[in-house]
């Protein structure tokens, strides 16, 4: 039995924000977007998008107010904006400001703060001048100001920013397991792809002010609605052609530079279309099995992070990419300049019509 999604904690809808005048003007311009408790959704972009408009607009900023409506059916939202401030004070005075005012006993307070600073794991640094924090514990701090409140909703402003990769690594598994404690619906904004996959269960695409694709993150990162969309979920691999031949749900693609991709797609035959390929399963190696070839590529170059190898191919002046486990198989073996039989399994290969947006 498939579980029904959860009911939208926040949802926003017929969304107009107008920054500017005249023809210059930003428009951001959302149909409708929602938020389910327990579940982190990741928004992507490109830069000025509005990404940032449009947390400001869910959180009720009044200085991004516009047409729309945003209907948060419980509890409240709460922005962490990119740039976090630490007032005068200690650590726990700081993560105790959002409760100032609200008649709680001192006891309650002290126990609340405390809590959302272990969460984080800056609880030691409590009775620390909070403006003597680094950097990475200035960014935890402000999460625990905005869990003390107990928000239904919190929306994250680039919250990796300068931090190093263990730094991120923390964050992200923190992040994880508070939400999986509380059930708070989770919004990032990050231009870090890689750390957004690790954490959506959604992924929203914003592009111009418009939020153009929206779903599930494997289903957002295997099926991508227009070339721009491919290349922010990371499907770098695109490639135009046009349908040869379609047997058994199995499209034969021939493309521009003469080489045949089989791809699953219910095609006519003569279509033109666009294919992506992940990186991750662009094979090598194909007399092995590793799917159906493509043709003969040149190894141009290899960079390799210690975890992954990520291998940049040349075929007949378009260039590919795939990723290798470092150290392993072919990671070990190949070097610039060999040759390399690539390929591909059918079910892995996106096809889509191809429309008037230029993939190159």
């Amino acid at each position: 039995m498939i579980e029904a999604d959860p009911a939208p904690i926040l949802e926003a809808c017929e969304l107009v924000r107008r920054i500017g005048r005249g023809r210059d003007a930003f428009v951001l311009s959302v149909d409708r977007f929602a938020l389910r408790p327990g579940e982190i959704t990741a928004i992507l972009g490109p830069n000025g998008s509005g990404k940032t408009t449009l947390l400001r607009v869910l959180a009720g900023d009044p200085h991004a107010a516009g047409q729309g409506q945003v209907h948060l059916a419980r509890g409240r939202a709460t922005l962490v904006a990119q740039r976090p401030l630490a007032f005068a004070g200690t650590v726990a005075h700081n993560a105790s400001i959002g409760l100032l005012g609200q008649g709680l006993s001192r006891g309650l307070r002290r126990s609340r703060v405390q809590a959302a600073l272990d969460r984080f794991g800056i609880g030691a640094l409590a009775d620390h001048d909070a403006r003597t924090l680094s950097g990475g514990e200035l960014r935890r701090l402000a999460l625990a100001r905005a869990f003390v409140i107990e928000p239904s909703v919190l929306l994250l402003d680039e919250p990796f920013d300068d931090l190093d990769a263990e730094g991120q690594r923390r964050l992200s598994l923190d992040l994880l397991r508070a939400v999986g404690e509380t059930k708070i619906a989770l919004a990032v904004v990050t231009h870090d792809l890689s750390r957004a996959l690790l954490l959506a269960d959604r992924i929203a695409v914003l592009v111009a002010g418009r939020i153009v694709q929206a779903g599930p993150r494997d289903e957002v990162l295997a099926r991508p609605s227009t070339p721009t969309i491919a290349r922010l979920v990371g499907m770098t691999n695109l490639a135009t052609g046009r349908v040869v031949e379609h047997d058994g749900g199995i499209a034969r693609i021939e493309l521009d530079s003469g080489h045949v991709v089989a791809g699953a797609a219910s095609m006519e035959v003569g279509e033109r279309v666009w294919i992506g390929i992940r990186p991750e399963h662009l094979k090598l190696d194909v007399a092995r099995g590793e799917g159906r070839s493509i043709g003969t590529a040149r190894v141009e170059s290899l960079l390799d992070d210690g975890i992954v190898t990520v291998v940049a191919l040349a075929l007949d002046g378009r260039f590919f990419t795939t990723h290798l486990l470092s150290g392993r198989g072919l990671a070990r073996r190949l070097r610039s300049g060999d040759s390399v039989d690539i390929g591909v399994v059918p079910e892995q290969v996106h096809v889509r019509r191809l429309g008037d947006e230029p993939i190159f």
